[in-house]
């Protein structure tokens, strides 16, 4: 158990070893995720752009009916 006092060594390898890379088009083939993986960021914060491409990446990104703020003031949609 690795909450055991002084058990630091394991003696096994890591199950998922993440051979490769998470892919958000690769069974939806819709038009809208294609039109979410064109979209360009623009105009907004540094950490938002990245919160937004991370979304993108990963199959997170819901397209807004409304643009939002963030706590900087930039635009986020």
């Amino acid at each position: 158990m690795s909450s055991q006092k002084g058990n630091v060594a394991r003696t096994r390898p890591q199950k998922h070893q993440n051979a490769f890379s998470f892919k958000n088009d690769k069974f939806d083939t819709s038009v809208q995720t294609k039109r979410i993986n064109a979209k360009l960021h623009d105009g907004v914060c540094q950490h938002c752009k990245e919160v937004l491409e991370w979304r993108v990446k990963y199959s997170k990104y819901k397209p807004l009916s409304k643009p939002k703020k963030c706590e900087k003031r930039c635009y986020f949609p």
